[in-house]
Parts: structure tokens; C-alpha cells; sequence
């Protein structure tokens, strides 16, 4: 005698992606060997002859970097074209030099400062012009950009240093490290700075908010019937990338700053609304600016050509065609997709005898 027991039927939920954004992780064993590879570097570059130079250009790649993320954040992300970035950039490092020049605070504390000042500078703007569309955008950023530039000349001393600028800011103490040691000391805290702000816009990036801000890049119209409030993401946005820029810019108080032109051409030549594309494209600029030095003011020139052909030959950026190249000639063949059966398709019984 046998009898038949129908195996119990349910609807079955199917995994979550985790590779997927919003949800996406990133392995704990590329973290930790990156910044293994971050901590050891300069402990062996210093052995070279050229060692400390290379550190340099480290640090400058870093904070550099950090202004061409959160620049590429708002503009290739979210699609809001402000060149506010070098104005707030400025801002951060004015607070830092004023805040130690003339009140003698620790430098350490001062660039804490920094980022909060600059995000309400980005507020400031924020509030009038993320309203706006298209070109108006552009005119009233650029405007904020030429205010800040004719202050930092004609402002107050106390504040901009007049014509002459800030030139006693106490440099950053590491007890009585000098020389190589120093040098080291400065590329950890960028490389710290660099590391924390790669992480949170890359958070940003694959997170809900990620999400819409690139809904409202691609169709306003749509996200807004959606329920997103284009208004309030765009302001976080911008206040986000600001304050990553107020900080670079407290820490650069004592380098040079960076020209526009320099930190446009990182995202073009790396690759617009991608994450690794302006980290790539600042390690090219600074690499090209270096090895170009001896040109003087034909470095412009060349990096204008540059920028012409990335525009021409290679529109989304290097980035996007580097890895279609890996994908096409050196990835390993995909695994065969796997078959999907709809939750309410019947399930197989058993049969037991």
C-alpha cells in the first residue's frame, strides 16, 4: 500500500543581490590590503633618492583627489553643474589659515573647522541656486567663485591677509619630527582624509540616496512623480560634497591651491558619474603636470589638447574604456545566467512508496 504526501507548497522570496546597489559591500580583503599597501608605501619610498618627492606628489594626488570626487559627486552623479568647488575649496583652507593666524589655534583643530564652514558656504549657495536649472546654474556658482577670489585680495586682513595673503600660518607639528619623518607624518593624515572620503562617497553613491539623486539625473520629471524631493536630495548632496572639500582645503592650507582647469580635467579624463574615474584622472593630472613642468605655461596648453582629445576619442573618460577593455579581452567568461522560475509557478511533489 502507498500513499502520496504532497511536499508542502510556498511562495519562496528570492535573495537579495547583495552586488547590487543600493546594497552593495565591498570585501574586507581589498580594504585591508589597500591600506596595508597605503601604510607600507612610504616607509619603503623614503629609501629611494627621489623618495620624499614622490611622497609630495602623493599627498597632492590625495587631496586633490578628494576635491575631484566630491566635485564628480554633484556634476556626474547628480547632474547639478556648479563650479562653486574651487570657491569652497578656498573657503576651507581660509578658515584653517584664519583660524590659526590670527587666533592661534592648533592647526589640527582648525581644519576640523573647515568642512563645517564650508558647508555653509554651500548652504548659502545652495539655497538659491538649486532651484535653478541648466546655465543659471553655472552663471551663479562662477559668480560665487569670482566674489571669493576678489575678497581673499581685497578683504580684511584679519580674514584674507590683503594682497599679500596669509604668510606666517604655523605648518602642521608632529612633536619633533623633521625632514623624511615629517614628510610621512603629512602623508598619513591626507592619505586619512583621502580614505574617509572615498569611503562615505562611495556610501553615498550605493546607498538610497545614491539612488536619487541619479534618478534625478537621468529623468527629473519621473523621480519627482515618484516622490522624491529633488530639492532636499540636491542640498544634501551639495552640502556632502562641500564638506569633503572644506576639509581638503583646510589640510592644503599650506600648498598651493588647485586651478579649475586642473581639477575639470580629473573628472573629464577619468570619467564623468563614475567612482573611480576622478581618482584616476588626478593621479594623470598630477603625473602630466610634473612631467610637463619644464614646458611652463604650455603645461595649459598641452592639458587643454588632452582634454580635447579624452572629449573626441573617449567622451565618458579613460575609466569606463579601460574596463570595457578588460571586460571584452581579460575578464574570465561569465557563468551562464542562472534559471529564474517565477515564485508562482506549481513546485514538484514526491512521491514516497
Amino acid at each position: 500500500m502507498s500513499t502520496r504526501t504532497p511536499a508542502p507548497v510556498g511562495l519562496t522570496r528570492p535573495a537579495l543581490d547583495r552586488a547590487a546597489a543600493p546594497w552593495r559591500r565591498v570585501s574586507l580583503w581589498t580594504v585591508g590590503g589597500v591600506l596595508a599597501a597605503g601604510i607600507v608605501l612610504p616607509l619603503l619610498l623614503v629609501r629611494l633618492d627621489i623618495g620624499t618627492y614622490l611622497i609630495t606628489l602623493l599627498i597632492l594626488f590625495f587631496v586633490q583627489a578628494v576635491v575631484a570626487q566630491s566635485w564628480n559627486l554633484i556634476m556626474g552623479y547628480g547632474g547639478i553643474y556648479s563650479f562653486a568647488q574651487v570657491a569652497l575649496f578656498a573657503v576651507g583652507g581660509w578658515t584653517s589659515g584664519v583660524l590659526v593666524h590670527s587666533l592661534g589655534w592648533n592647526p589640527f583643530l582648525a581644519i576640523l573647522v573647515s568642512p563645517l564652514v564650508a558647508v555653509v558656504a554651500a548652504l548659502g549657495i545652495g539655497l538659491p541656486t538649486l532651484r535653478l536649472r541648466g546655465v543659471y546654474v553655472v552663471l551663479l556658482t562662477l559668480a560665487f567663485h569670482e566674489l571669493a577670489r576678489v575678497f581673499a585680495v581685497t578683504g580684511p586682513r584679519f580674514i584674507s591677509g590683503g594682497g599679500y595673503g596669509l604668510v606666517t600660518v604655523q605648518t602642521f607639528q608632529f612633536g619633533n619630527a623633521i625632514g623624511n619623518q615629517r614628510t610621512i607624518y603629512l602623508y598619513y593624515l591626507a592619505g586619512l582624509i583621502f580614505a574617509i572620503a572615498t569611503f562615505v562617497i562611495w556610501r553615498v553613491i550605493h546607498s538610497p540616496l545614491g539612488v536619487a539623486m541619479t534618478a534625478l539625473r537621468d529623468s527629473e520629471t519621473y523621480a519627482v512623480s515618484r516622490g522624491i524631493n529633488q530639492f532636499r536630495v540636491r542640498l544634501v548632496l551639495f552640502a556632502t560634497s562641500a564638506f569633503f572639500t572644506g576639509l581638503a582645503g583646510g589640510y592644503s592650507t599650506h600648498y598651493d591651491f588647485p586651478r579649475i582647469i586642473d581639477l575639470l580635467a580629473m573628472i573629464v579624463i577619468g570619467g564623468w558619474g563614475t567612482f573611480a574615474g576622478p581618482i584616476l584622472g588626478a593621479g594623470i593630472v598630477i603625473g602630466l603636470d610634473q612631467y610637463l613642468v619644464a614646458l611652463g605655461d604650455y603645461q595649459t596648453l598641452i592639458l587643454g589638447l588632452a582634454l580635447a582629445g579624452i572629449a573626441v576619442f573617449a567622451p565618458q573618460g579613460l575609466w569606463p574604456l579601460i574596463r570595457r577593455l578588460y571586460e571584452t579581452s581579460l575578464a574570465p567568461e561569465p557563468l551562464p545566467p542562472a534559471l529564474e522560475v517565477s515564485p508562482s509557478a506549481p513546485h514538484d511533489t514526491t512521491e514516497e512508496l
